[in-house]
Order: structure tokens, then sequence, then C-alpha cells
């Protein structure tokens, strides 16, 4: 994994966003000082890709290491609690703890991406933990571009009987499937795949896709298709400015109208596959939007 630095001015960070957004939410960070107008931009990416962004913007290019050195780590955080189901820790020595709870994910603490920081993946893990309970017995997840494996693993605490992650980037692969080893899940396979092409796939109750707008509108007839019958896909990855054009694409593909739970300038959203006319569908849920505001 590799980290591609570069300072800017904080009047541009919708422009870095909008360029940036094939990375992924999860893949990209945004930072601030007070009383500064500078912003540095973070994005996490193999070598190849952090390379080609150096080269068109300028910046610096580091490796991450796979360890964080002991004395480089940062001190322990308060876990971020998922809707009284999940607890997320970033720390070392996971699973050793013996105060662990079923619903508990351990990740490294020096781990780059995909720690369930980010606004939309913390939301989808809010979905995620609302429509658990409601899912038939033994329900099977497919969690498209799985980044560090947190959506598949949540999965598997959650109750999935089985999950199928899958991601484009060896380097996620190989991420996803130590963390998932970490966290001792024994129902999870991992793959390098492309979400555009799922037919070889089981069929799902449930798809999570962390994915930028454009590449889950070009998945979505194929969600479409490899979801059970009034199967659920849960997303995120799309600018609020990209919703409206989203949820035309999701519907085009036979899905009944989302529901959009803004985050900033991200959103993430929940929808089913639609039985019958899409546009009489109404998509059951036990929480309201303004409850997505707080866990």
């Amino acid at each position: 994994m590799y980290r591609w630095t570069r300072l800017s001015s904080q009047k541009w960070e919708d422009a870095w966003e909008e360029r940036l957004q094939f990375l992924g939410p999860a893949r990209v960070a945004m930072s601030t000082w007070p009383n500064s107008r500078a912003l540095k931009i973070e994005a996490f990416c193999d070598r190849r890709t952090a390379g080609a962004l150096a080269k068109r913007f300028g910046g610096r290019v580091t490796k991450v290491p796979a360890q964080v050195p002991a004395g480089d780590r940062p001190a322990p955080r308060a876990p971020l609690a998922i809707r009284g189901k999940l607890r997320i820790f970033r720390e070392a020595g996971a699973m050793e703890n013996s105060g662990s709870r079923p619903g508990d994910i351990w990740l490294p603490a020096g781990m780059a991406f995909g720690t369930g920081d980010h606004a939309t993946t913390a939301t989808c893990l809010r979905l995620l933990c609302d429509l658990a309970g409601d899912l038939p017995d033994g329900w099977r997840a497919m969690d498209a571009g799985t980044g560090s494996g947190l959506l598949a693993i949540a999965a598997e605490k959650l109750g999935a009987s089985a999950v199928e992650a899958f991601d484009f980037d060896p380097v996620c692969v190989r991420v996803a499937k130590e963390n998932a080893r970490n966290n001792r899940c024994r129902k999870i396979k991992i793959s390098k795949a492309d979400a555009r092409n799922i037919d070889g796939f089981h069929q799902p109750d449930i798809i999570l896709a962390n994915l930028f707008s454009e590449l889950l509108l070009a998945s979505a007839d194929g969600f479409a298709r490899k979801l059970a019958p009034g199967g659920h896909l849960v997303f995120s990855g799309v600018l609020v400015s990209q919703s409206a054009e989203v949820a035309a694409g999701l519907a085009r593909a036979g899905f009944a109208p989302p529901r959009i739970v803004p985050r900033g300038k991200w959103c993430a959203g929940h929808t089913m596959k639609a039985m019958g006319k899409p546009r009489s569908h109404q998509i059951p849920h036990p929480r309201n939007a303004e409850t997505e505001k707080a866990d």
C-alpha cells in the first residue's frame, strides 16, 4: 500500500474530491488546520496509481508500512459503536482481549483506510445493523469493493451464514484476508474480482457496495440480476450532488427508489430489488433518516 500526499488550498477541496473519487471515499483523506487555508490531501492506493497521481499532480509518494512500529502507534482510541450491535477497535492485540464481545471488530492501529471512520462507511454499517434482523434465516451477503474487509466482517458478526467479498485491488484482497483472519471469521470468502462481472458468485440476500458512483451504476444491472427476490442493496461512496443520477440509474436497473442518507458532501443509501412496478414499491425500514444522525 502506498500513500500519495499533496498540499493544496481549502477552496479546491470539491475539485480534489471529484478527481479522486475513483479511489472510493475510504481511501482518500482531506485534512485542515485551525487558522490555515491549507488542505492536506492523502490517497491510499497501489504503487502504480500513486505514481500516476504524482506524475499528474505533483506531491509525494511513500510506502505505508505493513506494521506500524510500536513507538509510532497512536494511543488507543475509544471504539466506534454502531447501533449497540458492533464495536470497532483500532489497536493491536485484537482478539486476544478476554473482554471481547460477539459484535467486536478489531483492526490494526496503523491501518491507513477502511477503519469505519469515513462517514459513508459508518452509515453503511448502521444500515446493515438496522436491516440484519429483518433478513431471512441463513441470509447471505456480498461485499463488493471490500477494501479492508470491514463490511464483510460486520456481516458475519451480525449473523450472515456466508459472505462473499471481493476487490479489484490485490492489496485490498490481502489486507481484507488478514483482517478477516485476525477477527476469527470463518464464513467469509475473499477474492479478486470486478464488481461489473459477478456472474460466478452465489445469490446474496444483501449486497454491500462501497463504490464510487460510476462503478456503482456500471454494476447496477448485475447486482439486480444476482440479488435474491426482495433482496437489499446498501451503497455508499456517492457525493450528494450525484445522488439523483444514482437513484435514476438504480431505477433503470430494477431497484426501488432508494432511501438516501447524506453525510456532509457524501451519502449512503438503501434500496431493494423491485417487485413489480418499481415506483409503487416501498422500502420498509425500522429507522428514519433523522435517526441516522446519532448511534
